[in-house]
């Protein structure tokens, strides 16, 4: 039976590029469906076609969920 990785224990580059593919998946959310189907008008300090407080946001989730699983087991 082959033993399973944790995410921890994947290479640098690999986790950076899982931390780029969920940032792509929001931005395409944002681009096929909030800003087609017109949903920007609600939602609150967002701006169509800038950079706005919901790509931070997203951002800075999406950093601090990776770096949290980049943490090994806590040591005693």
């Amino acid at each position: 039976m082959i033993g399973s990785l944790r995410f921890y224990q994947l290479p640098l580059v690999v986790r950076i590029a899982v931390g780029l593919v969920f940032n792509n998946v929001w931005w395409s959310i944002e681009e096929f469906v909030i800003n087609r189907v017109g949903l920007w008008k609600y939602m609150p300090y967002y701006k169509a076609t800038n950079g706005c407080v919901w790509d931070l946001a997203v951002g800075m989730v999406t950093a601090f969920a990776i770096w949290r699983a980049s943490i090994g087991p806590a040591r005693a």
